[in-house]
């Protein structure tokens, strides 16, 4: 009673009493899981099922500038499924069957919160936030520190600009050999 049902017609192979259901093309495996009752007559009837996801977003990813990323959002449910894409609340895609957003290049103003919707005819379903962080490191500007200081005491210096995330790390080399940080630095 107000439930949707498709009819596939079965094959069989040999066997008259092993059915063999055709898979429709283009349809992935992991997007075609469906309640199905055994035949009756041999017709088979499928319960449309409502999307859902098979994975959730882990923790922050940090990507590096100019790389290519790739979102997937993995869901199952009856077929036909589409997909929509939103960062920061903003939607980026219109519904479609495509289950992954692709940047070639990534440039620091793709940083921000990505949220996969998906739907059919049973309904939609918005997956969690995923945060996507983009690393970058600029150029050092030119800055020659010269320093004197008398013998035993402290000299400061201060570590060169650069326009970069995540914070770098920075290591001093004298002579050409790396600086082993002590209690006295």
């Amino acid at each position: 009673m107000g439930r949707k049902t498709a009819r596939c017609g079965l094959k069989t192979a040999g066997n008259p009493k092993k059915p063999i259901i055709s898979k429709r093309i283009g349809m992935p495996e992991e997007m075609a899981r469906q309640r199905m009752r055994p035949p009756e007559d041999g017709i088979q009837e499928v319960d449309d099922v409502a999307p859902s996801f098979k994975t959730e977003p882990g923790p922050p990813q940090i990507h590096l500038e100019g790389n290519r990323l790739v979102l997937t959002c993995l869901a199952e449910g009856s077929w036909p499924l589409e997909f929509k894409w939103i960062l920061n609340d903003t939607e980026i895609t219109t519904f479609s069957p495509e289950y992954k957003y692709i940047i070639p290049s990534l440039q620091r103003s793709n940083a921000g919160f990505y949220q996969c919707v998906v739907r059919n005819r049973m309904g939609a379903l918005m997956q969690k936030k995923t945060e996507i962080q983009v690393a970058y490191m600029g150029n050092f500007e030119e800055m020659e520190q010269r320093k004197t200081v008398t013998q035993g005491k402290a000299a400061v210096l201060n570590s060169p600009v650069v326009s970069c995330y995540p914070r770098p790390q920075v290591t001093w080399f004298r002579d050409g050999y790396k600086i082993i940080p002590s209690s006295r630095m």
